[in-house]
């Protein structure tokens, strides 16, 4: 044994000085000699690891641990799991880890970490201030707190702790970073361009910043510049795969759909990272190319935004059907995803599950299940569920046998053009519809149309949003009564605008915008043209089959179902799709609204 030691110890030796393709073949032939020697074991473990043979290394690590209890395993393999983001195996080895040695400062935020991506803000920030109490200039507890702050919405705070870490530290790239990020949360775009280039400048190959800084100008509409700082990266990182995906996500942006697909299909063949998917699904939906769309459209489930933003992810998870066929036989739940806009979107197939599965239940957002009911008929009302009915509660999940995000209906019903509606699905009831006529017989002018000029509560709002004034002229039209269908707290943006140009942009006080889409939905009836952003009323208009503009916002902005080769979408036939550069044009804007209303 004792040979063997000297022998691997050589063996490292002749690794750490380079030859360590030889090094490791040696070590993997000397391992089957003494397949019981816990140290070697360990070494070609950790080898297999920085070979990048990191299945192999796992295998190895969990074999030491059963075997042996091999503590330096449980380590290594925790930080392969955290870089792997499944963090709940990571935190388990974590908690065994420190039951054997309390005192690890940097397991202990890792442990943080951890719990601040699983959205455990408080225990996170507990670990992190019991952290301080010891060291009080610990800059990483510090830009924790920080970021726990930052995603409780608590942004002065947030700041607050990031400048004391920066006090320590003003070349931390962490902190650095972070402080970009709040401030892009904020709007403060120049200060959050500062802080992401403040640390590009200290660190020009750092694979954090580079990614941060690029991914802020591809978010503000500079493409160009995401570019070539992504490709700068890659440099530095070749075939990395994260990367390779941000690329192609750029060219999607720059309408270079070969070349994002070249980049995305580069990313999946190192790695199957769920942004790569997702992106090649969005330019196979472009082109209209739906089996292939599909194949990957539920690289989305596996997103850290989508199964943290999901709470009943877990609760669900082994009973996705992941693309097996839907078994009419037993119990399926279809659970809603994304906001209201992507539901009702998602609804245009919830009759046909409905009329092809007998034994399905469909969860929505509370305020659509009356349009649901109205729209697929009495006979399913009670297949339609609050959401969380099953997905949140174990008891009434035992019956459920299949589970299916809504949006992978589109896997099972639309794999031709042809399978999209041909018209609106969305009904109501026809005295609904002839009480609001009533309600709006003093609005006399020849024509009634609906302005929409705002998107909320998504990161792109800004970008996807106009201003009032930014429809100015098209609101001095004096044939046109103009009907405020703008969700959100905008009654006293309304009254200045109105004071200040003297115009009369309607707004129906008796209608709740926000959460009664029946009578939003019989405002839209009666309306000659609906002129929107892309938001949840869109997706109304779309669903009712109303006559409909709808300004795209920029292509990283646009989600799947309005960025289009035409000016159609599949999935709403009496939606137009025009640029946003048209607000620039008063005269051409004018003319299609007239030439709609002819």
């Amino acid at each position: 044994m004792t040979d063997a030691a000297s022998k691997v110890n050589n063996i490292l030796s002749e690794y750490l000085k380079g030859d360590k393709k030889r090094a490791y073949l040696q070590l993997k032939k000397i391992s089957k000699k003494y397949p019981l020697n816990e140290k070697l074991k360990f070494n070609l473990a950790f080898i297999e690891q920085d070979q990048g043979n990191v299945e192999d290394a796992k295998k190895i690590y969990l074999e030491l641990i059963n075997k042996f209890n091999n503590f330096n395993s449980k380590i290594n393999l925790y930080n392969i799991f955290l870089k792997e983001k499944n963090y709940l195996k990571s935190l388990d080895l974590i908690e065994e880890v420190l039951k054997i040695k309390s005192d690890l400062i940097d397991v202990w935020i890792d442990k943080a970490y951890i719990n601040y991506k699983i959205k455990n803000y408080t225990l996170s920030k507990d670990i992190c201030h019991s952290i301080l109490n010891k060291i009080k200039k610990n800059t990483k507890a510090l830009n924790l707190i920080g970021l726990c702050l930052f995603k409780e919405k608590k942004y002065d705070q947030s700041i607050n702790y990031l400048f004391k870490g920066l006090d320590i530290d003003e070349k931390d790239l962490s902190l650095l970073n972070s402080m970009g990020e709040v401030y892009y949360e904020l709007r403060n775009l120049n200060k959050s361009e500062e802080y992401y280039l403040k640390a590009l400048e200290l660190k020009p190959d750092s694979y954090q910043t580079l990614n941060n800084i690029a991914g802020f100008y591809l978010e503000t509409n500079n493409s160009e510049k995401a570019l070539s700082l992504y490709e700068r990266a890659l440099k530095c990182f070749p075939d990395e795969p994260t990367i390779l995906a941000n690329i192609s996500k750029t060219y999607f942006s720059l309408n270079k759909n070969e070349l994002a697909k070249k980049f995305s299909k580069k990313s999946l063949s190192i790695k199957s990272l769920a942004t790569a998917h997702k992106l090649l699904s969005n330019v196979y939906l472009k082109e209209e190319n739906f089996i292939k769309a599909w194949e990957h459209f539920d690289g989305r489930l596996n997103e850290d935004n989508f199964i943290y933003r999901n709470d009943s992810y877990n609760l669900i998870k082994d009973k996705l059907l992941h693309k097996r066929k839907i078994d009419p036989k037993k119990q399926l739940l279809i659970i809603r995803e994304q906001g209201v806009g992507d539901e009702i979107l998602y609804g245009t197939m919830y009759k046909d599950v409905l009329q092809n599965f007998s034994n399905t239940y469909i969860e929505a957002d509370e305020r659509l299940i009356d349009l649901f009911i109205n729209s697929f008929g009495k006979q399913h009302a009670n297949k339609l569920k609050k959401f969380g009915f099953f997905s949140k509660n174990e008891d009434n999940l035992k019956n459920i046998d299949q589970v299916l995000y809504a949006g992978s209906l589109g896997y099972y019903f639309r794999n031709q053009l042809n399978n999209f509606p041909k018209e609106g699905y969305a009904k109501i009831d026809q005295t609904l519809i002839e009480k609001t006529k009533k309600e709006l017989v003093s609005f006399d002018k020849k024509f009634k149309v609906g302005i929409s000029w705002k998107s909320l509560n998504n990161k792109y709002a800004e970008q996807k949003s106009l201003s009032l004034e930014n429809l100015l002229d098209l609101l001095r039209l004096p044939d046109i009564d103009f009907f405020n269908l703008q969700y959100g707290d905008v009654l006293k943006e309304i009254k200045d605008f109105n004071i200040t140009n003297n115009l009369n942009l309607i707004n129906l006080n008796h209608i709740d915008l926000f959460n009664d889409f029946l009578k939003v939905a019989s405002l839209l009836k009666n309306l000659d043209l609906f002129i929107t952003v892309s938001n949840s009323t869109a997706h109304l208009a779309g669903a009712l089959g109303i006559k409909t503009l709808l300004i795209k916002p920029f292509n990283q902005a646009t989600f799947f179902y309005w960025n289009q080769n035409t000016n159609r979408t599949p999935w709403y036939p009496t939606i137009e799709l025009i640029d946003a550069d048209i607000i620039n044009n008063k005269k051409l804007l004018i003319e299609l609204v007239y030439s709609k209303l002819q």
